[in-house]
């Protein structure tokens, strides 16, 4: 009867802990697709790259031709007044149409700012690559830890059944006369521990698929879990360190990012000294002007129209601007030195960080082979201690140490491979090459079916 509410309980908390809502199974490949669309981090990125772009037009147009026109109309009362007595005269018209034309011929300092917009619109491409291959290696360790935590309270299940059998096989045994109470303890003392670690992990698992929930902007139901026949770590292994380290400095979306806003606070120091050159530009307009005159003494209109065309050079050379330009100049070059140290401290930290998922990567192709063997010395294990058990040289409290001895290597053999293919995604994102076609390459150790969520809940029910 207590197990029985035991497994009544369990079902109620799982099913208020799985996902509720509009949900469906999905892969990896998958995800990173809606990911991209919905992740608003991503979408974030994406508009300000989108208004960096407007730099180079902005900086172009200040080379190019400026036209423009103004057009007023004026009316204009006179009151006249002689030896005492003030006469109102009609209002005249006074109309003046204006258009111009400004062409610049020399202006150093927005040549300059048109090389410092094109480096700035660089940095702003490289910054939505990185988010993208932010976005990859977010997706990725989501969609692991989701797969971790289903496979932890998978292992924590069989455990438990197997625990329970036990437990049902010292209880007769000893209403037979032929068992002894210790075995019945120890194995209720296990199974009380797993129960507490279960309602944990369903928790765990409700997190860790939210969090893949946000980043797709969709509900998941099931995720397609890894085939172990479908991987060879092998396929995974980075090659040499020095070939990485140098197609990162090559194709880095973050250190590409950061030598472009060097070159763009250099283009910047230049634009600030050319505020001491002159300018010249060419400049042309039309004049038109339209009106009535009234002579002082007569009341006679003389309606007249006047036009004029001009056209001609301006040189501006500035002088003295109270100490502007020589502060925007160091203004500048202190920003230069600030860009040079972003990069150069951008290039350390990712070649650390390259070094460090190269290892993680050699050393996770090493220990999958490891725990395989691992795992198969567990399992002998195990068997060899039934037969102990049968031959009365083992008790059961044998059988189940080395039971939890391998569902613990299980455990880190799960733990273990997704950590290193979570790494290769690092490593990836870290170069810049971590696109669809990665993503593909990584979908082919799927298994061909997902694990849906009632399956995880039938597993921990049963």
């Amino acid at each position: 009867m207590l197990l029985r509410r035991h497994l009544k309980l369990m079902l109620i908390v799982i099913g208020l802990l799985m996902p509720t809502g509009s949900a469906f199974s999905i892969d990896l490949r998958e995800s990173y697709r809606l990911a991209l669309q919905n992740d608003r981090q991503y979408r974030i990125v994406q508009a300000r790259a989108k208004a960096g772009e407007e730099a180079v037009p902005q900086a172009l147009s200040q080379l190019l031709p400026n036209v423009g026109a103004s057009v007023t109309r004026n009316r204009t009362e006179t009151d006249r007044t002689q030896s005492g007595t003030t006469t109102s005269v009609p209002r005249s018209p006074a109309d003046n149409d204006v258009v111009q034309l400004r062409q610049p011929i020399f202006r150093l300092r927005s040549a300059f700012a048109l090389q410092q917009a094109r480096e700035q619109v660089k940095s702003a491409r490289a910054d939505l690559e990185r988010e993208r291959q932010s976005v990859a290696v977010r997706v990725a360790g989501a969609y692991f830890e989701t797969l971790f935590a289903r496979d932890r309270l998978s292992l924590l299940g069989a455990q438990r059944r197997n625990i329970e059998a036990r437990l049902l096989a010292a209880t007769k045994a000893l209403e037979a006369g032929t068992g002894v109470r210790t075995d019945i303890d120890e194995a209720r003392a296990q199974l009380d521990k797993l129960r507490a670690q279960e309602i944990g992990l369903l928790q765990n698992i409700r997190v860790t698929t939210a969090q893949l929930e946000v980043l797709i902007g969709q509900g998941v139901d099931s995720v397609v879990p890894i085939d172990l026949g479908h991987m060879t770590p092998e396929v995974f292994d980075p090659g040499e360190i020095d070939t990485l380290l140098e197609l990162a400095m090559e194709k880095s979306p973050d250190i590409m990012g950061r030598a472009a806003e060097m070159e763009a606070a250099k283009a910047a120091i230049k634009a600030a000294k050319a505020d001491h050159l002159p300018t010249l530009d060419l400049i042309a307009s039309y004049n038109r002007s339209f009106g009535e005159n009234r002579f002082f003494n007569s009341t006679s209109l003389s309606p007249f129209e006047i036009t004029s065309n001009s056209y001609g050079i301006q040189l501006s050379i500035p002088i003295y601007s109270g100490g502007l330009t020589q502060s925007r100049v160091r203004e500048a070059v202190a920003n230069s030195e600030e860009s040079k140290e972003r990069y150069f401290y951008t290039v350390n930290s990712a070649q650390l960080e390259l070094r460090k998922n190269f290892m993680a990567i050699k050393e996770g192709i090493a220990q999958f082979r490891a725990f395989e063997q691992a795992l198969r010395s567990a399992e002998q294990a195990v068997l060899s201690n039934q037969k102990g058990v049968l031959a009365g040289t083992r008790t059961s409290l044998d059988v189940l140490l080395v039971e939890q001895q391998r569902y613990q290597v299980e455990q880190d053999f799960a733990q273990s491979r997704y950590e290193m293919l979570a790494a290769w995604v690092r490593l990836n994102s870290l170069i810049g090459t971590m696109d669809e076609e990665e993503f593909d390459r990584l979908n082919q150790l799927l298994a061909t079916g997902p694990v849906p969520a009632s399956a995880v809940s039938q597993t921990a029910a049963h």
